[in-house]
């Protein structure tokens, strides 16, 4: 097999940060847009548009499927609008502009055909992007890989590259190139080789920045780059971004470390494929997947008893705490799957779908005096296989691989989960390389671990759950976006969307349900029980899940970001 899957709201700009500055930014960028391009139904006048929209029954070329890596990143997003700028500098940001994965948001006056717009901008990204933009005061922040890198001294090597560009025009403001990490393809290790780049979704809080690196790195940066110097601890960015050139020298638009956690080199994990979910962050406590695998021929899992899930200190990047159920043993791929957090009854609780299928919950770690590292208390464990996906008339049945494909035999977790109204929704899912197959959508209860319901309508998915106003939607990879009622798990309607669906998870804003396909095909549907398509859409790269900020659609795909106004 030549490629995994690992799965990926804006905080709206306040006075403090300058909303007013970025209403006329965007005022004025559309009206130079307009003069532009015109890329709605009938016509592109700006044939320059690499991603741009284009005629509505124009193909985009199709990619080849090994190179559809990260996504775990990819499939998870989150949207909220309308914090003030010291609120949203006070809570942490991810996935869009929140911080749970459940990818809804109250972001009004969007497109129900985005095709018939104009665009605000479109910011050219490398040749492959897995990670869900962040939008917070202002700023958006975005991973890809290395490929459209420009800048002097540095060469793309199949790494990837974090950028922080503004909100109302693309405009770079830094970016953080991250080279390849060649050891990946020494065995054991197999990852970083796929041209993929970082696939985290960026985490802001305050004045810093976190995101899991291509390289297997945890990484804790200045939001302001080198615009305010090179803080520390760590100093060395130049021989970070590989630039060796004499007399080369950290730039303004240079990102700027503030610390680093090597995973390989402190914990002995194994990546397979890509590295790192996105970070879920609580307080003080910076909450990672560590991205631990199988080996490069798929025969064993080197590391069976390195941890899963890990917490460090968000101000030094000490390891806190780490679990101890060694997850490895049981492992059927890799872990990709997001942490998110829940408060359940008085008590919060973080829970982790595992690269052995099941569902996780675990107690936050309680303080301690002292340095020692601390074992994640679990509260509980589902096992979201069905039994008889896991044994068949006594015999375990085999995992799926790229040759052979197998409808049937357990999954893995790889979308995150989703906690809403006390409980818990997640789905089972493998590589797309591994062919379609049986999955199941479990709803569990978030305070006892207990089934509420679970559908094997909902075939094998990388997708996170969209729930909003009692409705569930989510798509599954063999093409079908499901609507289900979130308290029963009774289908209200499925929508055949004409292609695989690989790379997003479905997005909830302003009434709409947002979807695409591995065709390019962007679909909009109405946010109700009764099944009505609003729209279809063909864009020249495939999408990956959207985020929308200020009446503003974001658009991610392969190439290019795309800034797409509402009415």
């Amino acid at each position: 097999m030549k490629a995994s899957y690992g799965s990926i709201s804006s905080a709206a700009s306040s006075l403090v940060a300058g909303s007013v500055t970025f209403l006329v930014s965007v005022l004025s960028t559309r009206a130079a847009s307009s003069a532009v391009s015109d890329f709605g139904p009938l016509r592109v006048k700006a044939a320059s548009f690499q991603d741009g929209l284009p005629h509505k029954h124009r193909f985009g070329g199709l990619w080849r499927s090994f190179l559809a890596l990260g996504l775990v990143f990819a499939l998870s997003a989150v949207i909220v609008c309308g914090a003030s700028g010291q609120e949203a500098a006070d809570r942490p940001v991810r996935w869009g502009g929140g911080s749970s994965p459940n990818m809804v948001s109250p972001a009004k006056h969007l497109p129900a055909d985005p095709g018939s717009m104009t665009l605000l901008w479109e910011l050219k990204l490398g040749s492959h992007t897995y990670s869900i933009p962040t939008i917070d005061r202002g700023r958006i922040y975005i991973a890809a890989n290395d490929a459209g890198v420009q800048r002097p001294g540095y060469k793309p090597t199949g790494g990837g590259v974090l950028m922080c560009v503004e909100q109302a025009t693309g405009k770079l403001i830094w970016q953080l190139p991250s080279p390849r990490n060649f050891a990946g393809v020494k065995p054991p290790y197999h990852f970083d080789q796929w041209g993929c780049g970082i696939c985290s979704g960026p985490l802001v809080e305050g004045e810093r920045v976190y995101v899991v690196g291509n390289r297997g790195e945890i990484l804790c940066l200045d939001r302001e780059g080198q615009a305010n110097g090179n803080d520390g601890p760590f100093q060395d960015e130049l021989a970070y971004m590989g630039i060796t050139n004499a007399g080369a020298k950290l730039e303004p638009t240079d990102g700027d470390i503030i610390w680093k956690y090597d995973l390989l080199a402190e914990l002995d994990v194994v990546p397979h494929d890509v590295c790192g979910s996105t970070l879920l962050l609580e307080g003080d406590l910076l909450y990672a997947c560590t991205s631990n695998g199988i080996d490069g021929r798929h025969d064993k899992v080197p590391r069976p008893d390195a941890p899963t899930l890990i917490v460090l200190d968000k101000q030094t990047g000490r390891l806190v705490a780490r679990d101890d159920e060694r997850i490895g043993r049981r492992l059927l791929h890799c872990n990709w799957s997001s942490p998110c957090l829940g408060r359940v009854k008085g008590r919060t609780l973080i829970f982790f779908g595992g690269g052995d299928g099941i569902l996780y919950a675990f107690e936050p770690p309680e303080p301690a005096a002292d340095s020692r590292v601390r074992i994640l208390h679990k509260v509980w464990s589902y096992d979201c296989n069905p039994p008889d996906f896991r044994v068949r008339d006594g015999q375990p049945l085999p995992y799926s691989r790229d040759n052979p494909n197998r409808p049937d035999g357990p999954s893995e977790i790889i979308g995150s989960p989703v906690v809403y109204e006390g409980r818990v929704y997640v789905a089972l899912g493998q590589s797309p390389l591994h062919g379609n197959g049986r999955g199941c959508l479990s709803c569990v209860d978030a305070a006892t671990g207990t089934n509420v319901w679970a559908s094997e309508l909902v075939e094998r998915s990388l997708a996170t759950p969209s729930v909003f106003e009692g409705l569930l939607y989510i798509p599954d990879t063999s093409g079908h976006l499901h609507c289900l009622d979130a308290r029963t798990g009774q289908r209200c309607w499925v929508q055949p969307l004409g292609g695989t669906c690989c790379y997003a998870s479905s997005f909830v804003a302003d009434g709409k349900v947002y979807a695409s396909t591995e065709t390019g095909t962007l679909w909009v549907l109405k946010a109700d029980k009764q099944l009505q398509v609003l729209s279809q859409t063909r864009l020249k790269s495939k999408p990956i899940t959207l985020t929308a900020a200020d009446g503003v659609l974001y658009v991610p795909t392969q190439h290019s970001l795309l800034a797409i106004p509402g009415v």
